[in-house]
């Protein structure tokens, strides 16, 4: 049907119209594949220009696959497994410590301690290179998305191979300069206790909360912990976060009276088939050890 067919066989292209599709456009892809907006237009150009085929329309609510895109994207989906496999294989059998790992880990997370720990771990392996991600859904590690995941999960998929690097708990926080005018800094239980929330946080009030304090009300609710910190800071509320998150704020001070509960702990994740690979057993070992030593940033009573 088509005179040229050698982005058949070009994974490059396939690539670049699986993330164009899967991302919802041009500045999706941008983003996932760590490019500018300019740089994904330009390639997904030539690539038409190439092969000679229109992939996506361009329409001013954004781009549509053309019949000829949808054929092109079916058969990246259907190669992809394959491919992917293939690159796992020969990231196992590569000779010595070197090459690229993709690793992905919740903002909130990377803290301080992280940072220099993943610098040293640069530093004593000059030659595998660091790319990091940060979000806090699970990639796809079954296509390459990432090659390391750490996350915070009791439940991680069974599809994957990992360890759990440290339980966590979790406490409430108040803006230092809020807490030292609130009752509950002298332990008032019956204060007005206004909760920040956000959408991943079920229960904004646990129950173990519930039962103390009478008054507890949820104040306010976010997307996330980070913006829940901010409304904190601002002297909202309080709002609970895990305690090296919580403690690495210096503005932050732990509410006391309502104590610690229990969180969920944190995990490293692979691909089954890379617990073979130099460069991520080095890694895997790395972070275990990391979170060994910091364990008493995360729970209480170590």
């Amino acid at each position: 049907m088509y005179e040229n067919n050698s982005l058949i066989g070009d994974w490059d292209v396939l690539r670049l119209v699986l993330a164009i599709d899967r991302h919802g456009g041009v500045a999706g892809a941008a983003r996932y594949m760590g490019v500018t907006h300019a740089t994904i237009s330009r390639r997904l150009a030539r690539a038409e220009a190439e092969a000679q085929i229109i992939f996506f329309e361009r329409l001013p609510a954004g781009l549509r696959l053309t019949a000829a895109g949808q054929l092109v994207l079916d058969h990246a989906r259907w190669v992809e497994p394959e491919f992917h496999a293939l690159e796992r294989h020969l990231v196992v059998h590569e000779e010595g410590l070197s090459g690229p790992i993709r690793l992905t880990i919740p903002p909130a997370l990377i803290d301080a301690q992280l940072g220099t720990s993943l610098s040293s771990f640069a530093q004593q392996y000059p030659n595998i290179k660091l790319e990091f991600v940060g979000d806090n859904n699970l990639l796809n590690l079954h296509q390459r998305e990432a090659d390391v995941a750490i996350r915070v999960t009791r439940e991680p998929p069974e599809t994957l191979w990992g360890r759990k690097l440290t339980n966590q708990e979790a406490g409430f926080y108040a803006s230092s300069s809020w807490l030292a005018q609130s009752p509950l800094a002298a332990g008032d239980l019956t204060a007005d206790v206004p909760i920040i929330s956000f959408h991943s946080w079920p229960m904004a009030i646990p129950q173990s909360v519930q039962k103390k304090c009478a008054n507890a009300r949820v104040a306010a609710r976010t997307e996330d912990m980070i913006g829940a910190i901010q409304l904190v800071r601002a002297g909202m509320g309080i709002t609970r976060m895990p305690k090296a998150v919580g403690d690495a704020q210096p503005d932050l001070s732990h509410v006391e009276a309502l104590g610690w509960q229990d969180y969920m702990p944190i995990w490293v994740l692979i691909h089954p088939e890379l617990r073979k690979a130099k460069r991520i057993e080095a890694m895997m070992r790395h972070l275990v050890a990391h979170f060994t030593q910091e364990k008493h940033r995360y729970v209480t009573g170590n």
